[in-house]
């Protein structure tokens, strides 16, 4: 089986979709899941925006594609089926860049563990602490980040996964990283060292974040490999990015490929990856290519 994760979205999410229907469609193979790591940027509306997010947005007008799924026009909704008739729908942990209250609204009015969180079903929201089966793998979610405040991880969620069994667990998705996996610009380690000690208790055999922004692995944390994503898609501007992405396109390291059967991880580099890209991403059109190319696929 074969699992994509994908990098920071930070609001991107046409992006997002397209870049998982290239994959398929560039690498000749099915998504039996789609996995990502957080600060999808999920909001009910901007003015829930947190501070950074604001100012993202000013210069990256695709961060504002949410809200857009949120209440599609009938070309967008069109084109997001579309790619749900090719993908199964994403999955995702909180970052630190989320509507925490929204997300645990959407939770307790569902009452389940997992709740899409677009009407279109094609984001689902993955509550801490969780162990759910994906592609054959048990694999486990914990949010946000070490920090004090509202940011701090789940106390109860990371409770039941530090409490379950060594060797339990095949796969831990987090939005943060281990403590020591990077310094940022200012020379400060980066990581979590509360996760760390998660990963070395329960040992699962792949553990995947983001949060960094750039891409960090493979690190080995006893049995445990780590790898982070990159950001999906970086802000337009230099001020944010080091160069910029004025073309708003797919960055390198922002996506991973995971085969089940053989344990191969892959860190994508793809030329293709940089078509995925712009301001108004052409989800229709991505969809369209890729379902006449399956279609030629098919036998007669």
């Amino acid at each position: 089986m074969k699992v994509a994760f994908i990098g920071d979205v930070h609001g991107c999410v046409l992006h997002a979709l397209g870049v998982a229907l290239m994959v398929q469609h560039r690498r000749g193979i099915s998504l039996d899941a789609v996995v990502q790591v957080g600060d999808l940027g999920a909001y009910p509306s901007a003015d829930r925006f947190d501070g950074p997010s604001r100012r993202f947005i000013a210069d990256s007008p695709a961060q504002g594609d949410f809200f857009r799924l949120l209440d599609p026009p009938p070309e967008l909704a069109a084109a997001v089926r579309g790619a749900l008739e090719q993908l199964p729908p994403v999955l995702f942990v909180a970052g630190n860049h989320e509507d925490h209250e929204w997300l645990d609204g959407l939770h307790q009015a569902a009452g389940t563990q997992v709740v899409a969180v677009d009407p279109l079903g094609a984001f689902s929201h993955v509550a801490c602490g969780n162990v759910i089966e994906i592609a054959g793998l048990r694999t486990a979610f914990l949010g946000l980040i070490e920090a004090p405040g509202k940011m701090d991880f789940d106390e109860a969620g990371y409770a039941r996964l530090a409490s379950a069994p060594p060797g339990s667990v095949d796969l831990l998705v987090t939005h943060e990283g281990p403590f020591g996996m990077s310094h940022n610009r200012q020379g400060e380690v980066q990581g979590s060292p509360k996760l760390t000690r998660l990963i070395e208790r329960l040992q699962p055999p792949l553990h995947i974040s983001g949060h960094v922004h750039h891409e960090n692995g493979p690190r080995y944390y006893g049995r445990t490999v780590s790898y982070a994503l990159a950001q999906l898609v970086g802000t337009k501007t230099a001020r944010y990015h080091p160069g910029g992405n004025p073309e708003q396109r797919v960055a390198d390291g922002s996506v991973g490929l995971l085969d089940t059967e053989t344990h191969e991880f892959e860190y994508l580099h793809d030329a293709w990856l940089a078509e995925v890209c712009g301001d108004e991403v052409d989800l229709a059109g991505i969809v369209a290519m890729a379902a006449a190319e399956r279609s030629q696929e098919r036998p007669q």
